[in-house]
C-alpha cells in the first residue's frame, strides 16, 4: 500500500478507512508478526502484540501525515509495542541514571551548524553506512537484531537474553561476537569516514 492512499484513507475515515486498514493488513500483517516474534519468540506473545500494535495503528491513523514511509513506520509501532510487552513481563526496578543523564547537556553535541560541504559528505557517509548495514541483516540476521536491540530500541543485557533465551552471561558473549561481526561489515563505511576526517 501507499504511503499517500493509506493518508487519504486515514483523512477521510469511515469506510475509505477500514477498507485501508484490511489492505495494510494483508499487505504488511506477516511482517509485522515477524517483527513482534523476534521480540517475544513465543507465538502467542507475538500474535497478541500483533493485536495490540494493530490496535495502536488503527487509533493513530487519524493523525497519520506520512511524514515517514509506511512500512518503517508500522514496523517501530510494532517493534515498541513487542519491546513494551517483553518488559511488562519482566519486574525490574526503575532506572534513576537515566534521568540525571537527560539533564547534563551532551558535550558531543556541536556549537554550531554544519556548513554544505559537511552536510554533503554527512549524506555520502549515511549512504556508505546503509548499504554496509544492509549487507550485515542480510548476512548475519539474528546479530543484527541483537545490536539493533541494544543500541536502537536501548534493551538491556537481561532483556536481550531473554529474548535469547540464554544466560546474562552467555549473552554478553554473544553480543561481543555480535559486535564484531558488525564491525567486519561496517570496514568499508569506518574507513571511508576514517579518511574524510583527515
Amino acid at each position: 500500500m501507499e504511503r499517500e492512499v493509506f493518508k487519504r484513507a486515514c483523512a477521510q475515515g469511515g469506510e475509505d478507512m477500514r477498507l485501508a486498514f484490511r489492505q495494510l493488513y494483508e499487505d504488511y500483517g506477516r511482517a509485522l508478526l515477524r517483527e513482534c516474534s523476534m521480540c517475544l519468540r513465543d507465538p502467542e506473545a507475538a500474535r497478541d502484540a500483533l493485536q495490540n500494535a494493530l490496535l495502536r495503528i488503527w487509533k493513530s491513523c487519524a493523525s497519520y501525515r506520512g511524514d515517514s514511509e509506511l512500512f518503517p513506520w508500522l514496523k517501530r509501532v510494532a517493534r515498541s509495542v513487542a519491546i513494551d510487552e517483553l518488559r511488562a513481563s519482566a519486574v525490574r526496578p526503575p532506572s534513576s541514571h537515566s534521568l540525571a543523564a537527560a539533564q547534563e547537556p551532551d558535550p558531543a553535541l556541536p556549537d554550531e551548524l554544519p556548513g554544505p560541504e559537511a552536510l554533503t559528505a554527512s549524506r555520502l557517509a549515511l549512504a556508505r553506512y546503509r548499504e554496509c548495514e544492509a549487507r550485515f541483516r542480510e548476512a548475519e540476521p539474528e546479530a543484527a537484531a541483537v545490536i539493533r536491540w541494544i543500541a536502537e530500541d536501548e534493551l538491556s543485557i537481561e532483556d536481550v537474553a531473554r529474548l535469547l533465551n540464554r544466560t546474562p552471561q552467555a549473552t554478553r558473549q554473544y553480543l561481543y561476537q555480535c559486535r564484531r561481526k558488525a564491525r567486519h561489515y561496517l570496514a568499508p563505511w569506518y574507513a571511508e569516514v576514517a579518511g574524510g576526517e583527515r
